[in-house]
């Protein structure tokens, strides 16, 4: 569920009170702003069929017959496209970008260095579908 940040400064108003100063109070809203707001983006290579199943499902994600269980993201675009030119190297693939926040990955399972290639992110469909707050289709 999206931070409403409007709702966050009142809430953070409410609960510092009218006795505090206007700096404190500042202080407090940008670390809570940083802490629950901070959003993260992620890359997936893709074949041409997976991509076109997220356009058509409203930019979700579905299992299907032939998928793994789990999503792999890495944690940039140079990252995806070289997992791309590995996985799918006589077919064109395609990269889309997650956006997440920073603190749905703690939900996600991590490995440093994934296939000698980089840092990456895993996640099962129905969490995917529940922590990304957009998709950009690349």
């Amino acid at each position: 569920m999206p931070v409403n940040i409007n709702k966050l400064e009142t809430k953070v108003s409410i609960m510092l009170g009218t006795g505090c100063g206007a700096d404190y109070k500042d202080k407090q809203l940008n670390e809570l702003k940083s802490r629950i707001g901070k959003e993260v983006s992620l890359f997936r290579a893709m074949c041409n069929a997976e991509y076109l199943s997220i356009i058509e499902n409203n930019n979700t994600f579905i299992d299907y017959e032939w998928a793994m269980e789990k999503k792999w993201f890495a944690t940039s675009f140079e990252d995806a496209n070289k997992w791309g030119r590995i996985f799918y190297p006589e077919r064109i693939c395609k990269i889309i970008e997650i956006i997440v926040l920073q603190e749905s990955l703690k939900y996600m399972f991590f490995l440093k260095f994934l296939d000698n290639i980089g840092p990456a992110y895993s996640a099962d469909v129905e969490l995917l579908n529940k922590i990304v707050r957009r998709i950009n289709l690349i």
